[in-house]
């Protein structure tokens, strides 16, 4: 069960990640749903999640990472990457438990995440990447107010196919953050 929620939403709240939420998220990482939207080629071992755990979620790194929760439980995660990054810029991913797909908790999550990115962090640019055949992920970002700046044709191998890969922004100008 996550702890304390950081950042309080209408229907999900975003916690630091503890040891407890560790073998809810590798599951979620490891469901055919879930791990080929994040380029995963492998599954991820209870030894890798721990070490993610210990040397990622843990350090002072540039990365700061949360559990999604919804009523107290652990659905998903979502982090903020590069937020030391010199000249302004970070990137956001998320990934949810596919049975809570639809109930727009990763757009709430998202909004949530990238506040946190252009407040806290003073962030100029906040950039998420979505791979081919994601769409529900495109309209989250979409609907955020994210702006498609380019593909990358080819640019990942999942589940035996090349990808494209989508990369939205949105700068802090033009982010209010009420979408």
């Amino acid at each position: 069960m996550p702890g304390r929620p950081f950042l309080e939403g209408d229907a999900v709240d975003l916690c630091a990640v503890a040891e407890d939420d560790l073998d809810v998220l590798r599951e979620t990482l490891n469901d055919p749903a879930v791990w080929p939207s994040l380029s995963g080629h492998e599954p991820l071992t209870e030894r890798q999640e721990r070490e993610w755990y210990e040397e990622r979620a843990s350090a002072e790194n540039g990365d700061v990472n949360f559990v999604v929760a919804v009523d107290d439980q652990p659905i998903g995660g979502v982090g903020v990457h590069g937020v030391d990054d010199t000249d302004g810029g970070a990137e956001v991913g998320i990934f949810l438990a596919a049975e809570f797909w639809g109930n727009g908790y990763g757009t709430e999550a998202a909004r949530l995440v990238t506040d946190y990115a252009f407040a806290q962090h003073r962030r100029h640019r906040v950039v998420a990447r979505v791979f081919e055949g994601n769409d529900a992920s495109a309209r989250v970002w979409e609907k955020l107010g994210f702006e498609l700046e380019g593909t990358h044709r080819d640019e990942v191998f999942v589940d035996g196919d090349y990808r494209d890969v989508r990369y939205y922004a949105v700068l802090e100008g033009e982010w209010d953050g009420e979408n």
